[in-house]
């Protein structure tokens, strides 16, 4: 006995991408669980019992700490205008997708070459492509950040 998919009722409850980006909770779990991967993954990288597993690893967590970091730095403030992680970065809702999109294909960046690699060969496309989709990653979230700095910049500068 085959069941149907209601295509229209799983798609009324997944989260909208703007309502998540737009959770003040995001924040701290993006700024200490992001630092936490990449302090994790750095000293292990770093630790004297180094092996090739140890270094996959250690660029696993940074690969996945960083775009974590990136997205809860992009998170609203929270509600408490005292609290720990009320740092005075507030984005627009564009800027925080801009942040998003780019922290997702940082994060793919890896998993491409994991993925695609043993199937091609690791031949020079696949590095390429990680390498694009990193580098493009990495502009998107420059751009969201660089975009709200330029926008406090333009608001504090007194007019002449």
């Amino acid at each position: 006995m085959a069941r149907s998919l209601d295509v229209g009722h799983v798609s009324e409850t997944l989260p909208d991408l703007n309502t998540f980006l737009a959770d003040p909770r995001l924040r701290p779990t993006g700024l200490v669980g992001g630092s936490s991967l990449v302090v994790v993954g750095v000293l292990l990288q770093i630790s004297p019992w180094n092996s090739f597993w140890s270094s996959v690893v250690a660029g696993v967590l940074v690969f996945v700490g960083v775009p974590l970091f990136c997205v809860g730095l992009a998170a609203p403030e929270p509600e408490k205008p005292d609290g720990l992680f009320t740092l005075g970065i507030e984005l627009t809702p564009d800027q925080r997708r801009a942040v998003a999109t780019g922290s997702l294909l940082v994060l793919v960046s890896p998993i491409t070459v994991a993925t695609l690699g043993p199937l091609f060969d690791f031949a020079t496309g696949v590095w390429l492509t990680a390498a694009l989709l990193a580098l493009t990653g990495s502009v998107l979230i420059l751009t969201g950040f660089l975009a709200w700095t330029s926008r406090r910049l333009g608001e504090s500068t007194p007019s002449r």
